[in-house]
């Protein structure tokens, strides 16, 4: 009976792990077929998962018609920005908050804590302004900073390195180690996972982020992939009436995809022990 019972358990299991894998494949699978379809057999009664009439025009058109060489680049100059700054910022408070004692540091935890809570859309009004009167809209260090403030890494790295045994940083000690050394030879090899899981976690953040670099970047010189897409190719912002060219639209869809993708496959690892490590699920 039991037996039986671990049999049906086993097959229901697999049958909602294949309907997970099908609710997250499908979208992706319409976006790559659309990409090859030319615009004429798009919008079709009949849907075909494979187009009849395989075609790279769509990829040729985005790379030929807009400037997506120079989003890549932005893109790609914001995101490895907003990750060291991250990194370089989140990295030592976590560090403090595991292993230092001072006065009022639980409430100074709990008020990072609670940032988590504010909308970003709330303060973001008053950010354009102070940036403004900075003179520092349309630059990189614009869209970086705001990016690269999160309290969930913060949390991370905290919950990591107060797993790490104490006795190592005493062992150090004897040794004559000062904090700096300890913090640079001891606590970041072994946070080599966490660390992982904040670089996807920010890069991802980073790269797909719409709303602020919409807002903060009107430079062409500036544009990010995302707000490329949103402005340029799907003329969101302008509200036009015209109807998108929905295969050049999802041929640079799957080109902004392709590099986050490519970088979680290529750090899964290090991410799956660096959340299962920190208490997070």
């Amino acid at each position: 009976m039991k037996y039986k019972n671990k049999i049906g358990g086993n097959i229901f299991l697999y049958i909602m792990l294949i309907l997970v894998i099908l609710y997250y494949f499908i979208p992706l699978a319409v976006m790559i077929s659309t990409s090859f379809k030319p615009e004429q057999q798009v919008l079709t009664k009949t849907w075909q998962w494979i187009p009849k009439n395989f075609t790279i025009e769509n990829y040729k058109a985005v790379l030929a018609k807009y400037p997506f060489l120079r989003w890549l680049l932005n893109s790609v100059i914001v995101t490895i920005g907003t990750v060291l700054l991250t990194l370089f910022i989140s990295l030592p408070a976590g560090y403090a908050f595991a292993r230092y004692k001072f006065k009022g540091k639980e409430i100074l935890f709990l008020l990072s804590l609670f940032t988590i809570m504010i909308p970003f859309s709330s303060y973001m009004p008053q950010l354009y302004i102070l940036f403004y009167y900075m003179k520092l809209l349309n630059t990189y260090i614009c869209l970086i900073i705001p990016l690269s403030t999160s309290a969930i890494n913060l949390f991370l790295f905290r919950q990591f390195i107060s797993q790490i045994p104490k006795d190592l940083d005493d062992a150090a000690k004897i040794d004559g180690c000062g904090s700096l050394r300890i913090f640079f030879n001891i606590i970041l090899p072994l946070s080599k996972p966490a660390i992982i899981s904040v670089v996807i976690f920010t890069a991802i953040r980073s790269w797909n982020s719409l709303m602020w670099p919409l807002v903060a970047a009107s430079n062409d010189k500036i544009k990010t992939l995302p707000v490329g897409l949103a402005r340029d190719i799907l003329g969101l912002p302008a509200l036009t009436m015209h109807q998108p060219k929905y295969g050049m639209v999802m041929a640079s869809s799957l080109l902004v995809t392709i590099i986050p993708i490519l970088l979680f496959l290529v750090l899964q690892r290090y991410f799956v022990e660096g959340i299962s490590t920190t208490g997070l699920k």
